[in-house]
């Protein structure tokens, strides 16, 4: 059954997908991203494994794992919580959780995470929505939808996630770019990579599908560099995307809580949906106090690893909300906000098996 009144006590970007992003704004090109090992050691060495003040009793021993980037601004004040783990490599450091029941909770891709459950019967069901789409097309040599050329290439992230297919929908359907699906687009495992490659080689492809927080710290490291290079935002895919299907938000990433968990755990659960909602509101309404919550993480360098972003970002970008976080009451409906999307692509509705 699609539980509507978890909207109100939800956690969920992923994304990608979406929604994974790490690649600290004010970072160096040789800057690594972090893997779940690093960022739950780096946690656990800055804190030992005592938790945020915000967790209660009651959900102070559930585990969970989300990517790093706009999802992990949801648990800004679980830095040193050692259950919580965080990676910059969803397609390797979260995806496979689907097939355990290690953790009581998961963020992923909502729509790629939906997709997973359904076709191998994993036991996971989407509880709530953390973001939406963040997603937007830029080059360091074009600056204009109507540039694209024939032999022009794109560098873009996780095929399956939805910040990919937004771009290809809108691409070969609305714009009519007529590029090589085998030759003239690339799909990284995760944002941060696109973030590095753009950074580290800025005229490699002609343009790069990119996400914030990530976006933000690919345009200030190639404002550093002699010369520097000017980063031009091509398209904003959400406007795109609002523009041609008349849909406010690309779904980005989603919290799915496991079954088993929730029958044995259900108060704890339901306090956790609780709570990250609430952190989900405060990092809209109240910047400064989530800012300050990263910050108290630890040094630049630890928060980069732990998030994927550091405080500076945060009050950078948050104002905004350009991390595309989810309010309360902002999704009304679990199940028809995902097949609002899908449905663009003539897939079947989901399941109401798939939503708690």
């Amino acid at each position: 059954m699609n539980r509507h009144s978890f909207l109100i006590l939800p956690l969920a970007a992923c994304a990608l997908v979406s929604c994974s992003a790490h690649y600290a704004a004010d970072s160096s090109s040789s800057e690594k991203v972090s893997s779940a090992n690093a960022a739950s050691s780096s946690a656990q060495s800055l804190s030992s494994s005592k938790t945020s003040s915000s967790s209660s009793s009651l959900t102070s021993a559930l585990k969970w794992v989300s990517p790093v980037g706009a999802p992990a601004l949801a648990f800004y004040d679980q830095g040193n919580n050692a259950n919580w783990v965080s990676t910059a490599n969803p397609q390797t450091g979260v995806l496979p959780a689907f097939g355990t029941d290690d953790y009581d909770a998961i963020v992923f891709d909502g729509v790629a995470g939906l997709n997973v459950i359904a076709k191998s019967s994993y036991n996971y069901q989407l509880a709530s929505w953390i973001s939406g789409g963040n997603f937007y097309l830029v080059s360091t040599k074009h600056s204009a939808l109507t540039d694209f050329a024939v032999g022009q290439t794109i560098d873009s992230f996780v095929q399956t996630g939805n910040a990919s297919k937004a771009f290809v929908q809108l691409a070969k359907n609305v714009w009519n770019w007529n590029y090589a699906d085998a030759t003239d687009i690339a799909y990284e495992t995760g944002v941060s990579v696109v973030g590095s490659n753009l950074v580290a080689n800025p005229s490699a492809h002609d343009y790069y599908v990119i996400a914030e927080p990530v976006l933000a710290s690919a345009k200030a490291a190639l404002s550093k560099q002699t010369p520097a290079v000017a980063l031009n935002v091509v398209a904003n895919l959400q406007d795109e995307w609002k523009k041609a299907y008349n849909q406010a938000s690309i779904p980005a990433a989603a919290l799915f809580v496991n079954k088993t968990s929730y029958a044995t755990k259900k108060s704890a659960i339901d306090a956790f949906l609780s709570e990250t909602q609430a952190r989900q509101d405060d990092a809209v309404a109240k910047v400064s106090q989530v800012a300050s919550a990263v910050a108290a993480y630890g040094d630049e360098t630890a928060q980069k690893e732990r998030f994927g972003f550091s405080s500076a970002l945060v009050s950078a970008l948050q104002p905004a909300n350009k991390f595309g976080i989810f309010k309360t009451e902002d999704i009304t409906d679990n199940k028809a906000f995902a097949n609002g999307f899908t449905g663009v692509f003539g897939a079947a509705a989901f399941a109401d098996s798939l939503f708690l």
